[in-house]
């Protein structure tokens, strides 16, 4: 494969990957692989940018697309539903069907299907096959698939083989790297991603002896380092970096990422397009479902002051370092010039609010027509929501995760309903799509919070219904798993894990996500929410709505939230109370300060007894002595 002619922005330093006045001393030939059960619709962004710091410490590479191949070989729709691991995470149906090729029999598969019964109706179907065909699938195509692919005579050119491991990917790269081990013995191969952070990679060093090398974190630093060291031929010694059989022999000074994220180079993807190409774009996904994934921060700004208890992101590194504004727009600029894709998914953690003022700002005088996503915090306002507008961020993940003033505190997230409510309102309003959920079961929430939540939605009907309520997953990293403070007992690995790893491997050190018990609403509970949710979403499906109309002195407020229509006037000061809490939540006091600059003599008490009456009215809400209006501006440019 040829180099792609993408250009690499400059380094501000010698010191990130490799230093290159110390070039190896033999250039080796590289393979990183992108195994199933990863995405079609985007290229892998970990193996896009250790291509490209590979080839940047003197070394060739290539990116292995082997879940588009894979995804071919499957056929149907059943790859993008086992990828999508939101929806079985409680059965990892992809790392089981991986399993017999990585270990052999670790239960039968009987004792799977009866632990998880859904399973058999989920594979019907998106495949069209019974039972049989499932278990024909798992002990005989994938291990003889797993099996061609080690046998191709190309691996032999190959040095070293990389695999970055990521959700549900792990059976499969196991079971690959085993194959290609026992073909190919001397291919050194590395692994690493979010599967082998802290512990769970050691486990895997420890016990798995075909893993020449696990990276435990980020590997911009780590994985040239072991190119360089297998080239000259001497040993890795970084902290992060260990060996199948080879005690860590750390030095003091090691670092584990790079020096400045501007400093790394830019992903590169022709690999993935080629891959495409080759197995039938079109019989993989249409072009318009492409998203091409750009990096412009690590960490979280807020977990480092205040970490989401539920939230097991950024196992080992949650310090925030983002690139600058400027580095970012050059780098989206050669990636869009590049590969000429118009939605663009970030993947950073969070949104660095500086970039509102230097890279939106920048984005918006261009005119891209881009379409972008971000997660951000949902302390988002009026006037930022618009900046993200004309920059092309037409979607976000705000974490909302609760309509619950006291749900999120016990979450941590530093919002309220209010500032909530106030995103979904203006994300509505400028177009911008919301990706969010609502989450329970959390130590310390009451039934009447979720009441609470149950009063309010048939309010919100005309603004971006949640994808729907669940229970909070367990997640190693989170501080409800490591705090023993918190009323969460009996921690233990789920139930999946026996069925897909074997018994030496310590199951409690490989795990991410746990079964455990806890106080908290009841499954009832969660089930009414998830029927008011639908409700939501056949009335947004139905183009509710709720609007004010302005005109001099006079507000008309059209409902349409419900089939049964309704207009409501407010004339006067009512008018301009009521506009006062169009853009933000305010007291009544404030309100009231707002009222008499414009000329209106009234006290709070009335102002708060008109407040309540809105409130009554559903057509404002309140929460802890602030209030804020529902009603969208007719005038979409107001």
């Amino acid at each position: 494969m040829t180099r792609t002619d993408i250009p690499l922005l400059p380094s501000r330093t010698a010191a990130t990957a490799v230093d290159p006045a110390t070039p190896p001393s033999r250039r080796l030939r590289v393979a990183l692989v992108n195994m199933p059960w990863a995405r079609v619709n985007a290229p892998s962004i970990q193996c896009g940018l250790l291509q490209a710091i590979t080839r940047r410490a003197g070394h060739d590479c290539d990116t292995q697309y082997l879940n588009i191949e894979f995804a071919a070989f499957l056929g149907g729709p059943g790859y993008e539903k086992i990828a999508m691991m939101d929806a079985m995470r409680d059965y990892f149906l992809g790392e089981w069907l991986f399993s017999y090729a990585a270990f052999g029999e670790v239960l039968p598969p009987a004792d799977y299907l009866a632990a998880f019964p859904e399973v058999e109706s989920d594979w019907a179907e998106w495949t069209d096959g019974d039972r049989e065909d499932l278990v024909r699938t798992q002990r005989e195509r994938l291990p003889r698939w797993i099996a061609d692919v080690a046998a191709r005579p190309e691996w032999a050119d190959y040095d070293v083989v990389g695999f970055t491991s990521t959700f549900l990917q792990n059976t499969a790269a196991l079971a690959l790297g085993k194959a290609l081990k026992e073909n190919h013995p001397g291919i050194s191969l590395v692994y690493g991603g979010a599967n082998f952070d802290s512990e769970m990679g050691l486990e895997y060093a420890r016990k798995l002896p075909w893993l020449d090398y696990v990276v435990v974190g980020e590997g911009d630093v780590a994985f040239p380092a072991i190119l360089k060291a297998i080239a000259d031929g001497r040993e890795v010694r970084l902290t992060n970096v260990h060996r199948h059989g080879h005690p860590s022999a750390p030095t003091a000074n090691d670092r584990l990422g790079p020096a400045g994220l501007d400093d790394l180079p830019i992903p590169e993807y022709k690999d993935y397009f080629d891959a495409l190409n080759r197995f039938g774009r079109l019989n993989v996904l249409p072009e318009d479902q492409i998203r091409l994934p750009v990096e412009f921060s690590r960490g979280c700004w807020w977990g480092q002051k205040h970490h989401c208890t539920f939230c097991g992101l950024n196992a080992l590194n949650m310090a925030f370092r983002a690139k600058s504004g400027p580095r970012a727009v050059d780098e989206l600029a050669a990636l869009l010039r590049e590969y000429q894709i118009v939605h663009v998914d970030a993947v950073d953690n969070i949104l660095d609010m500086k970039y509102l003022t230097s890279f939106c700002a920048e984005l918006a005088e261009r005119h891209w027509d881009v379409n972008m996503f971000f997660e951000v915090k949902a302390n988002l306002t009026r006037e930022q929501l618009r900046i993200m507008h004309l920059a092309g961020i037409m979607r976000v993940q705000p974490g909302i995760e609760s309509l619950s003033t006291n749900v999120l505190r016990l979450m941590r997230k530093g919002s309220s309903v209010l500032i909530n409510v106030r995103l979904l309102k203006w994300a509505r309003y400028y177009g911008v799509h919301v990706s969010w959920n609502l989450l329970a079961g959390f130590p310390g929430e009451t039934e009447e919070d979720y009441a609470e939540q149950l009063r309010l939605i048939p309010l919100l009907y005309h603004l971006e219904p949640p994808s729907g309520c669940r229970k909070i997953w367990l997640e190693r990293f989170s501080p409800y798993y490591t705090d023993e403070s918190f009323e969460i007992t009996g921690k233990r690995p789920q139930e999946c894990y026996r069925h897909i790893y074997p018994a030496d491997l310590e199951h409690a050190k490989i795990a991410y996500f746990f079964d455990y018990q806890a106080t908290g609403v009841s499954d009832t509970t969660v089930k009414a929410v998830n029927t008011a949710i639908e409700i939501w979403e056949e009335r947004s499906a139905a183009k509710a709505s709720l609007v004010v109309q302005r005109l001099p002195g006079r507000l008309t407020i059209v409902d349409k939230r419900t089939e049964e229509a309704r207009r409501l006037v407010l004339t006067d000061w009512r008018a301009d109370a009521y506009d006062a809490c169009g853009d933000t939540a305010h007291t009544a006091a404030k309100v009231r300060q707002v009222v008499a600059a414009r000329g209106h003599d009234v006290d709070v008490e009335r102002v708060t007894t008109f407040l309540d009456g809105c409130c009554q009215a559903g057509i404002m809400i309140s929460d802890e002595g602030k209030y804020l209006g529902l009603a969208l501006p007719e005038n979409p440019g107001w």
